[in-house]
């Protein structure tokens, strides 16, 4: 019995508003990362509190090392004898970026961390939501996002090689642990098995690695949990080290932000804090090259050169120190010039990935499909990180723009379930028969006109904070590009009852007109009437101005806005166009599950709608009366 494709991307017809320009609504094919919303929760409050420049917060970030001269130099011998092996265990970025020094901005990851939302584990800033996903983490960590085993795994070879090697391991950590030091300190580790020759020198070289630059722990010591992990690595087993990497991140910046939202507060209201100490294990590093990667200057410096083969991180190695102020609303300013897909352009003539074409594309998914494609449907989908004996939750359709889809509300996602176990089954679960959509390398995605209403939605949960009044609404609550002309319009009436009507109220019967989808010319109750109130208003709206100064707006083109220059995909008009009346009347224009109007479409969508759908009925009367007249 042939198996039913699992389709990880929902293509549909919506309307669609363009993130980085001021652009007509237009009705187009989006693609859209799963699940959507039917029943969409409250959207997330950006932070509105900007930490002082001096907070009395001393944070050490014990996952942001200083490469050695000495380890850097045991990478390049190790690298000479087992680079294929290291490329076979997904590992080879990963343990080359170790040897990069990424000078550390504070201030910068502070003001990530006071935009960082725990429940959605998102940066939620005033034009919408970004974060770190399995993506950032695999191009610029190195870390593979998929394997045959989850971390902490027991390896299933329990060959005599293997326990003889693992013996080994574990009475090297006891020999040490007997010095003066007290404890398997990395660096008399390191003392004791560089440059040797030893049969267990490599897998001893990877339990330094994952010990010190991926899992540390405190003390600076080897850990015997990474053990079985190394020995795994030394043989070329591909192990999934970016959930585990990523799951860490999100725990670490909820600590963060934690303290944050309780520091902040106290010190904005003149009291005293005593200074904090704060420990931090997460790869820190990797969130300040993600702001990096997105945000233009002067939050960045200018990237370097990387080397034919070498990492992307190395774009950043070195880089000068910034002096930074203010971070936090620069963050906040900086919708409209943030990169959403960094990773799918040329950056010195290669790039992150192979599979972008000039034009999109959809690709059956096999199990022994290509790496890189592998990596992306894992990338896309949304799940739990299995972490280190511990889950968190990662929802990437949240932020379906980083990846190149276009960005509908966000559906509900199941409770996190707090067992590794479980999570790594649901994460690992087969890509078989899996259809993947491949966007075009230039696209710029879009968001539905459902979404930018969603969003500006939040200023009803501040008290109306964000309105400015019936005319518009606050530019920081809605995302980058979108600006509503008017919540209302003018009828053309003059009587002193001032009959101005929001296009919510318009639009509010549009259920019951919908029900009336397959009626010819109003012969049932739930069309009785409409015909006749579209023809007349459609002439009375030649009449309207929207409230911003008079100024009447041109009724929208429902076509596809232009492509990008280098091929980005396009559709012909007239596909897009043939099911204007359908789309607008099967939804898009309201909420579907509560009946409400959106409140934020413009004069040019309703314009649109009532011309489409009186377009539908004239066509529809022509084809009935040659019906009759047969």
């Amino acid at each position: 019995m042939e198996s039913k494709p699992i389709f990880i991307v929902e293509e549909r017809k919506e309307l669609m508003l363009s993130p980085n320009r001021d652009a007509h609504p237009a009705l187009r094919t989006g693609h859209f990362l799963k699940p959507t919303a039917t029943e969409p929760d409250p959207p997330p409050l950006v932070s509105t509190l900007s930490p002082p420049e001096n907070l009395p917060i001393n944070i050490r970030f014990n996952n942001w090392r200083r490469p050695t001269n000495s380890w850097t130099a045991w990478v390049d011998r190790m690298e000479s004898m087992y680079e294929l092996i290291w490329k076979r265990a997904g590992i080879y970025d990963a343990i080359k970026c170790s040897t990069f020094l990424i000078h550390k901005h504070t201030r910068l990851v502070l003001g990530l961390a006071q935009n960082w939302c725990p429940g959605t584990n998102t940066f939620v800033f005033p034009w919408g939501e970004a974060t770190i996903t399995l993506e950032d983490v695999m191009v610029l960590g190195g870390y593979s996002v998929w394997g045959s085993s989850p971390v902490l795994s027991h390896l299933r070879d329990q060959s005599l090689e293997v326990e003889m090697k693992l013996k080994k391991l574990k009475r090297a950590i006891s020999e040490i642990s007997k010095t003066t030091a007290k404890k398997a300190d990395s660096c008399k580790w390191m003392e004791k098995f560089r440059d040797t020759g030893s049969d267990i020198e490599h897998d001893a070289f990877l339990a330094f690695w994952l010990s010190r630059y991926v899992f540390p722990r405190p003390g600076n010591v080897i850990s015997k949990r990474v053990l079985p992990m190394a020995i795994g690595l030394a043989r070329g087993v591909r192990i999934a080290l970016a959930p585990a990497v990523l799951a860490r991140i999100y725990r670490e910046l909820r600590r963060l932000k934690n303290i944050l939202d309780g520091l902040v507060p106290r010190l904005k209201d003149g009291n005293e804090s005593d200074s904090i100490d704060l420990k931090l294990w997460a790869q820190f590093a990797l969130v300040q090259v993600w702001a990096w990667e997105r945000f233009a200057t002067p939050i960045r410096p200018n990237p370097r050169e990387v080397q034919p083969g070498e990492p992307r991180l190395g774009r950043w190695h070195k880089s000068p120190k910034l002096n930074l102020h203010n971070v936090h609303s620069m963050m906040g300013e900086a919708g409209l010039q943030l990169k959403w897909r960094p990773y799918s352009l040329v950056v010195n003539d290669s790039a992150s990935y192979a599979f972008y074409g000039e034009k999109e594309n959809w690709v059956s998914l096999e199990e022994d499909a290509d790496g890189e494609l592998r990596s992306f449907a894992r990338c896309l989908m949304a799940r739990e990180l299995p972490g280190l004996n511990f889950v968190e939750k990662y929802s990437p359709h949240r932020v379906a723009m980083q990846f190149g889809m276009d960005q509908d509300m966000p559906g509900r996602v199941a409770p996190c379930n707090q067992d590794p176990e479980i999570a790594w089954d649901n994460y690992s679960k087969s890509l078989q028969d899996v259809q993947l959509y491949i966007p075009a390398r230039l696209y710029e995605p879009c968001i539905t006109a459902r979404y930018a209403e969603w969003w500006a939605s939040r200023s009803s949960n501040r008290s109306m904070q964000g309105l400015k009044g019936r005319s518009g609404v606050n530019d920081d609550l809605v995302p980058p590009g979108f600006q509503p002309k008017s919540l209302s319009v003018d009828t053309g009436d003059s009587n002193e009852n001032d009959d101005r009507l929001t296009l919510g109220e318009l639009l509010r019967s549009k259920r019951r007109r919908s029900a009336a989808k397959n009626c010819s010319v109003g012969d049932c109750d739930d069309c009785s009437g409409i015909h006749q109130t579209q023809s007349s208003y459609v002439k009375n709206v030649e009449k309207t101005d929207i409230e911003m100064g008079g100024s009447p707006m041109e009724p929208v083109e429902i076509n596809r806005p232009h492509a990008t220059a280098a091929g980005g995909a396009q559709r012909d008009n007239e596909e897009d166009t043939n099911e204007v009346g359908q789309r607008f009347t099967e939804g898009g224009l309201a909420d579907e599950n509560t009946g409400e109007s959106s409140e934020c479409l413009t004069y040019e969508m309703l314009v649109a709608d009532l011309e489409a759908r009186i377009s539908k009925l004239e066509r529809a009367v022509a084809e009935r009366k040659a019906r009759i007249t047969k």
